[in-house]
């Protein structure tokens, strides 16, 4: 994938994502093809080529840019508590619920989980928030949870509160929920 910064590749990038995007809100997934993103786009074979390796790069790139999960305030991110880490989460899947949609109904979150696995794995070893030993542990547990909780809340049609949605995910990801169960 293209991670330069030329302004003619990046708006190309953009114009594939967003043609992909739109495609995949009239036909499943599996039966785009790379010929017609790229005249739903008007960019050449050549050009997507160049800036992308596959259909699936396009959808990272699309996540990547528009969807990629970081704390507010990277430099403060130790002052966090847990409880407004889930608030974050909690903006981040209400914030990009159509492009989960999107992911969802084509059954395409997996590409969610990997791009999440990559930004915590930035940012955990960045910030030296958890020893070395823990952080693949972690970093899998955030994403999988994560793009899980997301999927469902998605699936299930929720149109929960930010502040409900933050409190399942901090009962969730503490492991709260046996107790909290009728």
């Amino acid at each position: 994938m293209y991670c330069g910064n030329n302004k003619t590749a990046l708006s190309s990038q953009r114009q594939i994502a967003e043609a992909l995007l739109h495609l995949l809100d009239e036909q499943p997934y599996s039966a785009i093809s790379v010929s017609a993103i790229c005249k739903q786009a008007d960019v050449s074979r050549q050009t997507f080529y160049s800036l992308f390796q596959s259909k699936e790069n396009v959808i990272t790139f699309a996540l990547r840019n528009d969807c990629c999960y970081a704390p507010a305030v990277k430099e403060d991110a130790c002052a966090y508590s847990f409880r407004q880490i889930c608030g974050g989460f909690s903006q981040y899947i209400i914030g990009h619920a159509g492009i989960l949609e999107v992911l969802s109904r084509h059954d395409l979150m997996p590409l969610l989980r990997s791009v999440l696995r990559e930004d915590f794995s930035l940012y955990l070893t960045a910030e030296g928030q958890c020893c070395q030993a823990l952080q693949p542990y972690l970093i899998d547990y955030l994403s999988a949870g994560i793009a899980s909780i997301a999927e469902t809340y998605i699936r299930t049609g929720e149109t929960a509160s930010p502040e409900a949605l933050e409190g399942i995910i901090y009962m969730l990801l503490r492991g709260e929920f046996y107790k909290d169960c009728p």
